[in-house]
């Protein structure tokens, strides 16, 4: 037994003075190691041919006893971990948001791995400790991962100073491709910072102002400590619902929104030399924008529309007894904005037994085409339904002011046509963020924008290959109408 101690402890240190041998006079070299485990008096005399190739065979004589097993090898070889080095390398911009979970799904890494290794089970997959057992600790991974990644982004991969982002942008500008338009701060009325990085490009910026309806929302799932927003529209031409710009936000304040909305749409108009029209101040152009009920978002475009209102000549707005610089935001909201509907029945769902059936279904009454024959015992009903129930209908009233109108008609201002012919949910916009999600959460700045960038470009690509070869991107075309008949199968079946 311990002979069998001897030579792996033995082998351990072949390698090593091998390793440090550089030029020999021809005579056997003699080595000594003495004491590596506290008491132990054991010496070990190492003698080592010239050349390892020719006679693999190395003479080791042991003096005193040698009671004890070899160390663990808590300590990875430099060999080992060049190579470990090199397979996190090839994962690219990956290696950003790189974790010992997050590499041994990576289809890149695990392949490298098992090359390096010699792994030829389809069966399974190696791990990590078959390239040496010290790897079998994750707490020593994260420092070597941790290491890499300061010496690949000395700058770090957050959105601070000169770093990641800002080198990212002067590549583009250098490769003549520009995705990130604008990383900047800037302070707010409350003297709080603003973080703000905006992503478009120039094919994104030409779908903004060609769409005629868009949807906007706020994940916050994507990156760590920021909100991603998107704003989403309908490719009539080929069918297919695309993202329109994808902003990085650390603030949703209305006044936040107000310089969101104005940076991307001075940015659209820049790539594509279009100017900015909506329907209602322009007789042509956006005719409607769906959201959830988010007041910074609806507060922050209400303030943009009256921003771009001013300067102009003073002409009727259209119930042509109001000028359009005199409007105020929610007179702007009130004749292009829509609530989605889907977030405002899953808002009511925790009233549900707070209220009675009347109440309840008073609640679901304001969201409606069709005009109630008395709107106001309808909010009566509502207001007498309790402390949730009257504080339901106060912030639909008065804290989110455009809420009433974006989804009861009569209120709206909306032309019927436009009103019948937006859709009414932003199921586009949640599906995007969900397909987003599945790449990764939870990422750095510079690994949210390169996954983002990823992303876009697939779902470019597929519109592309619509546009030269008629190719969908599912079986069925994802038409309105398509969407709507699935809808009503689907509410159309009995549960038992």
């Amino acid at each position: 037994m311990c002979f069998h101690f001897n030579y792996l402890f033995i082998n351990k240190q072949r390698f090593l003075l091998a390793y440090l041998h550089h030029s020999h006079d021809g005579t056997l070299r003699h080595g000594t190691l003495l004491k590596w485990i506290f008491k132990c008096k054991a010496t070990f005399n190492v003698y080592v041919p010239q050349d390892l190739d020719k006679c693999p065979w190395v003479a080791v004589i042991c003096k005193n006893p040698h009671h004890h097993p070899a160390p663990a090898p808590l300590r990875t070889p430099p060999a080992i971990v060049a190579v470990f080095r090199e397979i996190l390398l090839d994962m690219n911009w990956q290696l950003a948001d790189a974790m010992p979970h997050h590499i041994m799904l990576d289809s890149g890494f695990m392949q490298g791995l098992q090359q390096a290794v010699g792994w030829s089970s389809m069966q399974s997959s190696p791990a990590l400790s078959e390239l040496h057992p010290s790897l079998a600790n994750l707490d020593h991974i994260c420092h070597l991962i941790d290491t890499l990644q300061v010496e690949k982004y000395p700058e770090g991969t957050s959105f601070k100073g000169n770093g990641c982002v800002c080198n990212l942008m002067k590549n583009e500008v250098e490769n003549g491709r520009c995705y990130v338009c604008c990383a900047e701060s800037h302070i707010l009325s409350n003297r709080s910072t603003f973080d703000l990085i905006i992503c478009m490009s120039p094919a994104m910026s030409l779908q903004l102002l060609q769409a005629v309806q868009f949807s906007i929302d706020t994940s916050f799932k994507h990156l760590c400590a920021w909100q991603e927003f998107k704003i989403e529209s309908w490719d009539h031409q080929h069918m297919h619902s695309v993202v329109s710009a994808c902003t990085f936000t650390t603030s949703q304040s209305a006044e936040a929104h107000h310089i969101l909305f104005r940076c991307i749409f001075e940015i659209a108009q820049q790539d594509t030399n279009l100017p900015v029209k909506f329907h209602h101040i322009h007789k042509c152009g956006i005719e409607a924008v769906i959201a959830d009920g988010h007041k910074g978002q609806g507060l922050g475009l209400g303030r943009y529309c009256v921003e771009l209102c001013q300067g102009m000549e003073d002409f009727c707005s259209i119930e042509h007894d109001h000028w359009l610089k005199d409007l105020d935001p929610y007179d702007q909201l009130k004749r292009f904005y829509r609530l989605c509907v889907i977030h405002f029945l899953r808002n009511l769902v925790p009233l549900w037994n707070a209220v009675t059936p009347e109440v309840y279904g008073a609640m679901l009454s304001l969201s409606s085409f069709e005009a109630q024959s008395d709107l106001e015992m309808t909010l009566r009903t509502i207001q007498t339904g309790g402390r949730k129930a009257k504080a339901w209908l106060k912030d639909k009233i008065m804290g989110t002011k455009f809420a009433l109108p974006a989804l009861y008609f009569p209120k709206s201002l909306i032309p019927c046509d436009i009103w019948k012919a937006c859709p009414t949910t932003t199921n586009s916009n949640e599906q995007s963020h969900r397909n987003i999600n599945c790449d990764g959460t939870s990422l750095t700045v510079l690994g949210g924008i390169m996954c983002t960038r990823d992303y876009d470009d697939r779902m470019d690509a597929s519109i592309n290959m619509h546009a030269i070869y008629g190719i969908h991107p599912r079986d069925s075309a994802t038409t309105h109408t398509h969407h709507i008949s699935q809808s009503i199968s689907r509410q159309g079946k009995v549960v038992y």
